[in-house]
């Protein structure tokens, strides 16, 4: 099953960023019946009902179990292209043998789908269905079964090919000892120019030769005995595809009856496939189905970037994290993985409402039927925004009553002073909506406000047990990838004494003389007042 996100539902580089397609390829189990599914956000009501659903399954069947349905369920056929000419009752041989494939097959997954059965209307239907096919065809719908005329018809064409044959082998070896070479009837030949063969040829009775040009065209002329046979296996032919019509007809008219409960069926059986897949792929993959609740909360354990932990394996710091109705800010120094945490619940936000399980050991949350993301941007030249202008374009459209809105570095897209005003002005708006408004910040002047919940990313230490330094080599694996929540009052006091952004500057290979002056504005104390907004 190759799953898809309907277009535009994530941004293409944001996609590729979050690793979206190889998230979505651990579900191609190969199942015929769903060859591609497109994913959409699903509204509340249908998102419920659809985990609700992944949960029964999975509490009915044990692994092994599902297992096992995933692995019947890879031999049931598509029936796509074969469903028009059922409902149009213009079934074909090849069909019948299709169809009692998935019949068959079906009648496999329902015996192990006991504890949790498919819709109980449709099953006296397939009764109905296999109980015409039995009684139509023979060799698994392979071959119809013939009654007494066509019987007598298909065995009167039977003998006239026998016949047939031994004539065009002898008409064959004939030509080939009359002018020595190789033709197979009815083909004909072409010869260039004149020579003994094609001598041969015009004298040959079996034989008609064409001049058309540049070449000869050799033609077979044949006997009597050869032109009647083939005559009279065309005309017997043409009878029995006479008498088959009539046999198709007939299953054709006691199939049509059973169409809508099949159909019915044959939709359910795709909605178990797609099921059985998420919850294979759950189980196999250590992810986690979402438990909902009413309100606006969010508690995450365990949570991780798909594309962070393909490639840094056991090394990724999986996001454990408790956001509440309103306003939540997250403080922290550069490179400190503010905007992964955005990035991380974005891709598990994303993958709920698209119906998905989740790469975390557990996340309980209200449906998060609306979710929007802000990211750092240098502006849209063509909508004639600048960064400034694109961040307040974001915040123009009003939000949803239970919106996730995950907003990066909140208005760093302006001056430090105004920047610090417009962010306390927004957080104090989201504070009081019954949704959940989630951004990072640099401005210390933020995390004095006192209605937030606020969170601070953990700092690296710049030096281990053993007194060894941090560089540029070994940063990215010490930064702790952490958060811790706090009051508004510790984190100003920690804002106005963090200097890790300039000791973070010094793992970097910059010239000399700025380390110089970085070294010794680390030895400076913090500034306060109106320059610190």
């Amino acid at each position: 099953m190759a799953l898809e996100f309907r277009q535009e539902i994530i941004p293409d580089a944001l996609k590729e960023e979050l690793a979206f397609d190889g998230y979505l390829s651990l579900f191609d189990l190969g199942l015929p019946l769903i060859p591609a599914t497109i994913l959409e956000p699903m509204k509340r009501e249908a998102g419920l009902a659809h985990f609700e659903a992944l949960k029964k399954v999975e509490a009915a069947f044990a692994p092994d179990t599902l297992s096992e349905l995933i692995k019947v369920s890879r031999r049931l056929p598509l029936l796509e292209s074969l469903l028009p000419h059922f409902e149009g009752a213009a079934l074909q041989q090849f069909h019948l043998f299709e169809l009692n494939r998935f019949l068959t097959v079906t009648a496999e997954l329902t015996a192990l789908e006991a504890v949790l059965p498919t819709a109980e209307e449709t099953h006296g239907a397939l009764d109905g269905l296999r109980r015409v096919l039995t009684d139509h065809t023979e060799r698994g719908g392979a071959a119809l079964k013939t009654d007494e005329a066509t019987a007598w018809v298909k065995a009167k064409l039977e003998g006239v090919e026998k016949k047939l044959h031994l004539e065009i082998l002898a008409h064959e070896k004939a030509v080939e000892e009359a002018i020595g070479l190789r033709m197979i009837y009815p083909f004909p030949r072409e010869i260039q120019g004149e020579g003994p063969i094609l001598e041969k040829a015009r004298t040959c009775a079996l034989l008609r030769v064409t001049e058309t040009g540049e070449t000869f065209r050799v033609d077979h002329h044949p006997g009597e005995t050869l032109a009647v046979l083939s005559a009279e296996k065309e005309t017997l032919t043409r009878e029995l595809e006479g008498c088959t019509a009539t046999l198709l007809a007939g299953i054709n008219a006691a199939l049509v009856p059973f169409f809508e409960a099949f159909f019915t069926n044959y939709e359910e059986r795709k909605k178990r496939c797609h099921l059985y897949t998420l919850v294979f792929v759950k189980q196999q993959e250590g992810f986690a189905f979402p438990e909902f609740e009413t309100g606006c909360r969010l508690s995450l354990t365990g949570g991780l970037s798909f594309a962070l932990s393909r490639k840094k394996g056991k090394a990724n710091v999986p996001l454990t994290i408790n956001l509440d109705q309103g306003a939540n800010v997250l403080y922290g120094a550069n490179m400190s993985g503010k905007t992964t945490v955005l990035k991380t619940l974005y891709f598990l936000l994303t993958a709920i409402r698209t119906g998905l399980p989740v790469p975390a050991e557990a996340i309980t949350l209200h449906y998060p039927e609306s979710v929007q993301l802000l990211l750092k941007s240098s502006g849209d030249m063509g909508k004639d925004l600048s960064s400034f202008g694109e961040e307040l374009h974001f915040f123009s459209r009003e939000p949803e009553e239970g919106a996730f809105i995950l907003a990066d570095e909140l208005f760093l897209s302006t001056d430090p002073v105004n920047g610090a005003e417009l962010s306390r002005i927004f957080i104090d708006n989201y504070g009081e909506r019954p949704l959940i408004f989630f951004c990072t910040t640099h401005y210390p002047k933020v995390l004095e406000m006192k209605t937030p919940h606020l969170f601070r990313m953990l700092d690296v230490a710049f030096a281990d047990g053993e007194g060894k330094a941090v560089d540029l080599s070994n940063l990215a694996s010490l930064m702790p990838y952490r958060l811790e929540k706090i009051t508004s009052e510790n984190a100003a006091k920690a804002a106005h004494s963090n200097r890790k952004p300039l000791e973070l500057a010094l793992c970097f290979p910059l010239p000399e003389s700025i380390k110089q002056s970085i070294r010794e504005q680390i030895d400076t104390p913090y500034p306060t007042g109106r320059d610190s907004k």
